[in-house]
């Protein structure tokens, strides 16, 4: 799989739809991704998307994503 923008956005929106477009922040390296989202309470989540497309997520994330719609 290529590693790139486009994979990384894909990987979050095959996990869950709303985490490809409300994140603020995006950073990889050679491995893995960083994206960073702020949630409606002012704290920030960090998610983790692996070159394989693997995406490590919070569920209190998740449940601001669900609650979104």
């Amino acid at each position: 799989m290529e590693f790139n923008y486009q994979s990384v956005n894909d990987a979050l929106y095959n996990h869950h739809e709303n985490l490809s477009g409300y994140w603020s922040t995006l950073t990889w390296n050679d491995n893995v991704a960083t994206v960073g989202y702020m949630l409606e309470d002012g704290t920030e989540e960090d998610v983790y998307v692996d070159r394989q497309g693997n995406v490590t997520v919070s569920e209190k994330l998740l449940a601001e994503m669900d609650a979104i719609g």
